[in-house]
């Protein structure tokens, strides 16, 4: 039933090009939020000068993110949708279909877990398919870091669009500096993620290929070159 599996590279590599531009632009926003906080903390004017160049480049920086999220979201998306499609081919049916698979991350409280149950399945199922370790405490500290980066940039963003006084300011200034380094945390975590299963589907995709050929098909510790062959 190998042969029946959807391609899923393009997807996969898509979405971690879309990650390291988030992280990217995060680690810059970052920088900037570290930047005005301190400006902040020392009642510097902000309206003139050195704090006007600040207020200039959170803008800039914030209006740069708007395609980068949008796109992060459709890429991981869909790659998440086909990677969770193939697993009826891999370990069996899976529990959701894979229409739900994107629909669980927009209903409200469900997705607090169920995307985190549904990327369960796609780590052991993909990754047992494929001959690989099936350990998923990379997976909990990804979700672990999506729902705190997820509470950060929510509290930041309601902190922000009430401040008026320098107290409300500066505490609006810390919470853009945490969320801004939570988001490349999780960024790192996602793309770390997708990289791993995505390894594993091309193992798996190399099986079928061999099978089909006629031959056995090679050990997972085969997939990978050797020293000889990397310098080749």
């Amino acid at each position: 039933m190998l042969h029946q599996l959807r391609d899923n590279s393009g997807r996969a590599q898509q979405a971690i090009a879309i990650f390291w531009g988030i992280i990217g632009l995060s680690s810059i926003s970052f920088l900037v939020e570290m930047l005005y906080a301190v400006s902040v903390s020392s009642t510097a004017d902000l309206s003139a000068g050195w704090g006007q160049f600040l207020e200039y480049s959170r803008v800039a920086v914030a209006i740069a993110q708007i395609p980068i999220r949008i796109l992060s979201i459709v890429f991981f998306l869909q790659w998440f949708r086909r990677a969770y499609y193939n697993l009826r081919y891999l370990s069996g049916r899976p529990d959701h279909s894979d229409g739900w698979a994107v629909g669980a991350w927009f209903v409200p409280f469900l997705n607090l877990f169920r995307p985190y149950s549904i990327m369960k399945e796609i780590w052991y199922g993909t990754n047992s398919a494929a001959g690989r370790g099936r350990q998923h405490g990379l997976l909990q500290w990804w979700w672990i870091a999506y729902l705190v980066h997820g509470g950060l940039n929510r509290a930041a963003d309601k902190v922000s669009t009430k401040a008026e006084t320098l107290t409300e300011l500066q505490n609006a200034a810390s919470l853009n500096v945490f969320s801004n380094f939570a988001d490349v945390v999780s960024a790192a975590l996602t793309l770390m993620v997708i990289r791993y299963v995505h390894e594993s589907e091309q193992a798996v995709a190399l099986f079928g290929q061999v099978r089909q050929l006629g031959g056995d098909a090679p050990a997972p510790d085969d997939v990978h070159p050797t020293e000889e062959e990397q310098y080749a």
